[in-house]
């Protein structure tokens, strides 16, 4: 078998998606995976999108500045999540983070549906396989849901999104944006700038509690002893 006949062989055996199952969270198996993903990589980038579970899904969404927002429901045994996760990510750098691009304008957050205590909020937005992403404003996530004969949603099902660039496309076309990947921050170009703008000020706030809590907890206790 030639090496060229070898790549495209590997290319069809990488499935785009995989499908819903019931996975027990208890078992070994996905005990063990989960010690795993406990440990933290040295030398790799963190995470920029925001984990969101049943616990915290409500309260993040309603505390963000961010005017819109993308819900990434995946499993972490899932082979096509585990490709998509770096395009994911690469979009997740410019609207998350201390150094995002463009703050405060989508939040970019992912669930894992292989975890038993997200099943039930798995089950209200109706998902059926992995990854799948939603696209709304973040004020009709909260308590809400999505269903495929559902009318007049303003919660979307985001059909184009395999690459970061295509995902990156298709925000652009529903918000009239003409953000690129390369884009760079302002405040590189203009280091004299200063952000008095409250809603800038917030956006900063919120991603200081998610990405530098400890930095921002030292920076707070630093103020109050001045």
């Amino acid at each position: 078998m030639s090496w060229i006949a070898a790549i495209l062989l590997f290319v069809n055996l990488v499935p785009l998606s995989c499908q819903r199952a019931t996975v027990s969270s208890s078992s070994s198996a996905v005990g063990v995976h989960l010690t795993l993903r406990a440990v933290k990589t040295i030398g790799l980038p963190a995470d920029c999108a925001v984990e969101l579970n049943a616990t915290n899904f409500d309260a993040v969404l309603r505390g963000t500045p961010a005017t819109y927002a993308v819900v990434k429901f995946f499993a972490h045994w899932c082979p096509a999540c585990r490709n998509y996760k770096p395009q994911y990510e690469k979009l997740a750098r410019i609207f998350n983070g201390p150094d995002a691009v463009h703050p405060g304008i989508v939040l970019m957050t992912r669930v894992d549906c292989a975890l038993t205590i997200n099943n039930k909020l798995c089950d209200k937005f109706s998902v059926s396989h992995y990854p799948m992403l939603f696209w709304g404003p973040h004020s009709e996530f909260i308590a809400g849901g999505w269903e495929p004969q559902q009318e007049k949603s303003k919660i979307r099902v985001i059909d184009d999104g395999r690459t970061a660039e295509r995902l990156l496309n298709w925000i652009n076309k529903q918000i009239g944006s003409t953000y690129v990947l390369d884009d760079e921050k302002f405040e590189k170009e203009h280091p004299s700038s200063s952000i008095s703008d409250p809603e800038q000020v917030g956006s900063v706030l919120f991603q200081m509690v998610f990405f530098h809590p400890n930095i921002l907890f030292s920076t707070l206790t630093d103020y109050e002893m001045v």
